[in-house]
């Protein structure tokens, strides 16, 4: 069903470019080759196997600009050969398309989408730079949204839509669902620096799991202070009612602030979001994050901390505290030579397993210019965990890479 939806949306899109006149367009094919190797390819606690991992990676971007559609597509075929055939040889494909029409010049307007990418099954950590498999599954999303823009005065905005989206996960372990999404947003401008703002949203989700409506409603306010400097807050109600019988209830919000500064930029967000989670309907996450960036002529450095609780929606049972924060580098070496660092480190609680897990994850890389379009970088990455109640919580792995990339 999936293939199908997204084959018709992007049709459609391929017969509008068709007949477009006086517009841009670009396309930029690519290959690149790298060789790998982990000293963990299972990602295990005991038995640790190494292998060593060549890819063959022919791509392409492309990009049209036209007065009434922009739209942008990048694809990568990925084979993948286990030297040691610890794991099977594989293909896996990655592609990112949207577009956005204007159907009618200030009024109508359609974005498209079609997201194609692995994804890790654990929606609280993140575990694609650990490896190219373990607790992964490739994930496609089709989505496609109509909707309007509206003046009844000067001062007011509204943009009633619709939204669909189609989620299919190739892994057996990942609950394939669809939902169908009703919005309005409103904002009205007291001033140039200061506006209100307010949003109804309705879900419909269909899935093997479970399916639900849901209905949330907010309203805030957004100040300008000076000059990309703001800040906002939101906050309403969530009613989540499954089709089983059982209603969830809960308050909702998300406030924020952002300064600029000369050569610093710092945020701090804080709020309430669902979060699409391969093996269950939704999970309920409430966060507090922030960043703060200093550029310099040739790099930048950044520090960001964060702190999230994770609720299953369906049972409203706390599943996970995360802790975490991260250090970032890049410095730009001499125009050919750029260099990256980062130190991640998180904590998990776990109520439901009565123990934590402590995981540290370190990325580095160097990439140089050979030639015109031609790179190569150098990489390294590690992650190890330890916890003192689950067992298979205590595990560390290396990862080497070198890439040869072209792009014409």
């Amino acid at each position: 069903m999936f293939n199908v939806i997204r084959g018709t949306i992007f049709f459609s899109i391929i017969s509008i470019v068709t007949v477009a006149q006086g517009a841009e367009f670009e396309l930029h094919p690519s290959v690149a080759v790298s060789e790998e190797y982990t000293d963990n390819v299972f990602g295990s606690n005991t038995n640790r196997t190494s292998d060593y991992i060549t890819r063959t990676l022919p791509g392409l971007t492309a990009s049209y600009k036209a007065s009434a559609l922009n739209a942008d597509l990048g694809y990568v075929f990925d084979y993948r050969h286990y030297a040691r055939k610890n794991h099977e040889d594989e293909i896996v494909h990655s592609l990112s398309a949207k577009a956005h029409l204007t159907a009618v010049e200030n009024l109508l307007f359609l974005d498209v989408s079609d997201e194609y990418q692995r994804v890790s099954l654990d929606v609280t950590r993140d575990v694609t730079r650990e490896s190219l498999f373990v607790d992964q599954s490739d994930r496609n999303t089709v989505s496609a949204s109509p909707y309007f823009t509206l003046h009844p005065t000067e001062r007011i905005m509204l943009k009633p839509g619709y939204r669909f989206i189609d989620i299919h996960y190739i892994s057996s372990s990942g609950f394939d669902k669809t939902d169908h999404i009703a919005f309005l947003d409103m904002t009205y401008e007291l001033s140039k620096r200061w506006s209100l703002t307010a949003n109804y949203t309705f879900i419909r989700e269909t899935a093997v799991i479970g399916n639900y409506n849901q209905h949330q409603i907010l309203g805030g306010f957004r100040y300008e202070y000076a000059d990309k400097s703001f800040l906002f807050a939101q906050a309403g109600n969530s009613w989540t009612r499954y089709d089983s019988g059982q209603n969830l209830n809960s308050l909702v919000w998300n406030a924020g602030i952002t300064h600029v500064f000369d050569t610093v930029t710092g945020t701090v967000i804080t709020g309430v979001r669902y979060n699409e989670d391969p093996l269950r309907n939704i999970m309920k996450e409430s966060f507090v994050s922030g960043i703060i960036e200093k550029r310099f002529n040739r790099g930048s450095v950044s520090f960001s901390p964060m702190y999230s609780e994770y609720v299953l929606t369906k049972t409203d049972i706390l599943q996970t505290r995360k802790y975490s924060a991260t250090v970032r580098g890049q410095y730009e070496f001499t125009a050919d030579l750029k260099g990256l660092l980062a130190f991640t480190a998180e904590k998990y609680e776990q109520p439901l397993l009565g123990s934590y897990t402590r995981r540290l994850q370190v990325d580095s890389g160097l990439s140089y210019l050979l030639a015109k379009q031609l790179f190569a970088t150098l990489s390294y990455v590690y992650a190890g965990y330890y916890s003192p109640g689950i067992v298979y919580d205590n595990r560390h792995i290396n990862r080497a890479m070198i890439e040869i990339k072209k792009t014409f």
